[in-house]
Formats: structure tokens, C-alpha cells, sequence
């Protein structure tokens, strides 16, 4: 046994003598009890200890040890409420002491001394038996020992909770063998599933959702006036936009205004060649009888006998009429080429579809060549991606595909199936060719991509080979 055991016992176990016998638990184990030896083994020192009584009395012990005081100057003495006193250097260090009487003559054992009460008495004890005196750093220090020391025993309680309760044998044999199962099965299906995702799926690299799409650029010079808004549906040869020429619009413009005279003037015309025409007759009555038949003959072949006859004066305005009816045509044959010239000018839809975006504003004025909007046509979108030549015999046309977009809820997934393979370069390494894959959307109209598909979106598509329809003619 350690002297620091020594003194935390405090020499309370020591009348218990040498004859204590080890104990036996309940489990069978062997309890291994370090106990002090008798009082009157211990060593004892003859040195003075003050013993100062409640009622005033102040007793010098010369025999005593760690455990107690064995000096008969205790006896008959009323022990309650005394303070001990251990002279150090020229002061004396005191606290209070309880003592018990082992019998009336003694000894009297010290009992419930504290940690740093015992590690005081304990240097005064060990420097008597060496001879040594103690320092004042060494008493400073047993003063300072923590007032309650941890116990090295267990309680009843601890004793109790540390003992498991071991459950059947079958029981923990069952448990243990449904958990290692269970993991083995969890293992086998996370590993199964990944590698049969391998193994059954083929990945497309830079998949993108496509449109059949075209840009509408300026036929000419002018300024831009919209027709149709944008993502409105139109037939095939909608006017979507006009270029406006302002010398195109003024020409037209005039060309009309000489049309409509023109138009006046030829009605006036037939007018005065119709009324003139029916004078015809009477002129010739009276005519006939101031001319002879051979100037008559003349008349009637439409022949002018005098200068502003009747037959001069047709002759004019009929020339006059044709005038009109020619600058009419002419000017017609001009509104004609300006119309063409404006109808030029036009933007109409090339296939059924709609405007997908005005790259100009309403009333800009382009250039000839300038992009007015990107035009996409009326066609359900497709998804584009691309695949190693040396998987190229893998993919074929008809296949089962995977579509996720990313972007969206990834549980969120459509079915698609492969339409073509052709030949295209990778797209993130133009000189790298391979195999251009392209998908449909299975189920989905026009307007349902458009609506669940956002124009050059990345996608994740993995193309199915169907290993478990040709092997047992199930699956996909």
C-alpha cells in the first residue's frame, strides 16, 4: 500500500487488524482488500501535538501516528469540539479534529479528517520520521491538497449498472446474423444497381434541346414595322414584318395621284367622243346639202373634208383618248414594279410556326442583310447529343432513352426514344468526330417541349440498350 493511500485511509481502517478475510461477490469474483496493519504495528513518533479543547484546555500528545494519538493524556477528557494544532517554524498550523476511543485508555483514532487536513499531518509525520523539516512551500502545498479526494472504489449503484445484461444466446446469434444480411444486401444493391446503370446505359456527352430554327434577316434598307408578336402561332406565308422606303412610299404615292387623274381624264374623253359620235347624223344632213356626193363619199370614209369638220374634230379627240389610255397604262405598269418593289419588302413566315424572338425594335431602321428575329418552326423539340464512333454500333434508331434536365426537378424524368444517328464533331472539340444522336420526346406535342423544354438547355440523356427485353423478353 502507497503512503498516499496511507494517509487518505487516515488510519480509520485500522483496528479492523490483519485477520480481515478477502470477500466473495456474487459472481464469483475475488475482492482484494489492502488493509492497515494494527495500531500497535504502525509507527509512532514522540513528538508534541496540541490537542485544544472546546472548554478551554489545551493537552501536549507526545505518542501518536497518521492514524491517531496513543498518549494517556487523553483520557478522561471531553474530545468533543477540539482543535488540533502542528507547530511549524515558530507558528503553529491548527483545525478542527474529531477522535474516537477505541477503549477508555485509548488509543483514539483520528475520524473524518479532510484531504488537506491529512496531507498536513502527514508531512509533519513523514518529516519526524526522516528527520527532515519541512519547507514552507512543502506546507503551502499540503494546505492547497483539493478538500475532497476522488474515490478509487465503486458504489453499489455503479457496481450494479456496470454489469450487462446479457440477452439468449439464440437471440443475439439471430440479430446479428438479420443485421449482417441486411447490410450485405444493401451493399450488394447499391453496388448492382450502379454497375447494372453502366452496363445497361449509354451516356451522351453535350446533350442540348434543339429547334428547327432560322433567322429572318432585312430583304433591304428601311424601316422596320412589325406584324406579328412573338410566340404567337402563324400559318406558312404570315406576314411577320414590312420594311418601309420612304421614296418607295412617296413614288407609290404619286404614281397614284397621276393614275386618278389620268383615270379622270380618259372618263372625260369617252364622254366628249360618245356625244360627238352621236352628232354624226345631223352633221351629215346638213352637210349633204351643201356638198356634192363625192365629198359625201368622203365623209363617210371618215375623211376630213375641211380643216375642223366633223370628222377632224373626232380624229382629235380620239387621239387625245388613246393619249390618256397610254399614260394610264404606263403609270399602272409603274404603280406595278413599286408594289412589287414594297411586296419585296416583306417578311413572311417561311413554314408554319412562330416568332421566337425580335432581335429589333418596331421602327428601327435596318440594312439590307441586318437580323430582324429568329424564326422557329412548328415542331415538337428534340434533344441533340454526342457519342464516341467506337460506340457507334451500340445506338441505333428506335432505342429507349433517359432525359433529365438538370435545371429542373431531378425526379422529374421524360422517356424518349432515338430517331437518328449521323455522322458530326464534337461540339467541345471540333476536330474530334463522332456520331450526332438525336432524340424525341415520346408523348409530347409541339407545344409541350416548347413548355418542358428550354431552347440549347444541357440535358443528361443515357440511351437504354434494353438488355432485358432480349435476354427474357421483359423490361425496357
Amino acid at each position: 500500500m502507497t503512503r498516499q493511500q496511507h494517509r487518505q485511509n487516515g488510519g480509520q481502517d485500522a483496528a479492523k487488524g490483519p485477520d480481515s478475510v478477502p470477500a466473495t461477490d456474487a459472481l464469483g469474483g475475488v475482492h482484494i482488500a489492502h488493509e492497515r496493519p494494527a495500531p500497535e504495528t504502525e509507527p509512532h513518533v514522540i513528538a508534541p501535538l496540541i490537542l485544544a479543547l472546546a472548554d478551554g484546555t489545551r493537552l501536549v500528545a507526545r505518542n501518536w501516528w497518521l492514524g491517531g494519538i496513543s498518549d494517556a493524556v487523553l483520557a478522561g477528557h471531553d474530545l468533543a469540539g477540539a482543535r488540533m494544532e502542528i507547530p511549524f517554524q515558530g507558528i503553529d498550523v491548527g483545525f478542527p479534529v474529531a477522535l474516537e476511543a477505541v477503549d477508555d485508555d485509548g488509543p483514539w483514532l483520528f475520524k473524518n479528517l479532510t484531504g488537506r487536513q491529512r496531507e498536513a499531518l502527514g508531512l509533519f509525520y513523514q518529516n519526524l520520521l526522516t528527520g527532515k523539516m519541512a519547507t514552507t512551500g512543502e506546507m503551502i502545498t499540503a494546505l492547497d491538497t483539493p478538500v475532497d479526494l476522488i474515490p478509487m472504489g465503486e458504489t453499489a449503484q455503479e457496481q450494479a449498472a456496470g454489469q450487462a445484461l446479457a440477452k439468449p444466446r439464440l437471440l443475439r446469434v439471430m440479430f446479428n446474423i438479420i443485421w449482417y444480411v441486411g447490410l450485405f444486401c444493401l451493399l450488394v444493391g447499391f453496388l448492382g444497381s450502379f454497375a447494372w446503370s453502366r452496363i445497361e446505359g449509354i451516356p451522351l456527352s453535350h446533350a442540348r434541346v434543339y429547334a428547327e430554327r432560322q433567322e429572318l434577316r432585312a430583304p433591304r434598307e428601311g424601316y422596320l414595322q412589325r406584324a406579328a408578336s412573338a410566340q404567337r402561332h402563324v400559318a406558312e406565308g404570315t406576314i411577320l414584318a414590312r420594311l418601309q422606303d420612304p421614296e418607295v412610299e412617296a413614288a407609290l404615292e404619286d404614281v397614284q395621284s397621276r393614275i386618278d387623274v389620268l383615270d379622270a381624264r380618259i372618263t372625260e374623253g369617252r364622254e366628249r367622243l360618245t356625244l360627238h359620235l352621236s352628232m354624226r347624223e345631223a352633221v351629215r344632213e346638213t352637210l349633204g346639202r351643201l356638198y356634192s356626193d363625192a365629198a359625201m363619199a368622203r365623209f363617210d370614209a371618215g375623211i376630213s373634208i375641211r380643216p375642223g369638220d366633223y370628222n377632224d374634230q373626232r380624229t382629235r379627240l380620239e387621239q387625245e383618248l388613246r393619249g390618256f389610255e397610254t399614260d394610264l397604262a404606263r403609270a399602272v405598269s409603274e404603280m406595278r414594279t413599286l408594289r412589287q418593289q414594297r411586296t419585296s419588302m416583306q417578311i413572311t413566315s417561311p413554314t408554319g410556326g412562330l416568332v421566337a424572338e425580335w432581335l429589333a425594335a418596331d421602327g428601327q431602321y435596318m440594312r439590307m442583310g441586318d437580323t430582324l428575329a429568329i424564326y422557329e418552326t412548328y415542331a415538337p423539340r428534340v434533344i441533340r447529343g454526342w457519342l464516341d464512333d467506337r460506340r457507334g454500333g451500340s445506338v441505333r434508331p428506335g432505342m429507349r432513352a433517359e432525359i433529365r434536365l438538370p435545371e429542373r426537378d431531378p425526379e422529374t424524368r421524360i422517356t424518349g426514344r432515338v430517331t437518328t444517328v449521323e455522322a458530326g464533331a464534337n461540339p467541345a472539340e471540333p476536330d474530334r468526330f463522332g456520331l450526332i444522336v438525336t432524340i424525341e420526346a415520346v408523348g409530347l406535342d409541339a407545344d409541350e417541349t416548347r413548355a418542358r423544354l428550354r431552347f440549347n438547355a444541357p440535358t443528361e440523356v443515357v440511351v437504354k440498350r434494353g438488355l432485358l427485353a432480349r435476354w427474357f423478353g421483359t423490361g425496357g
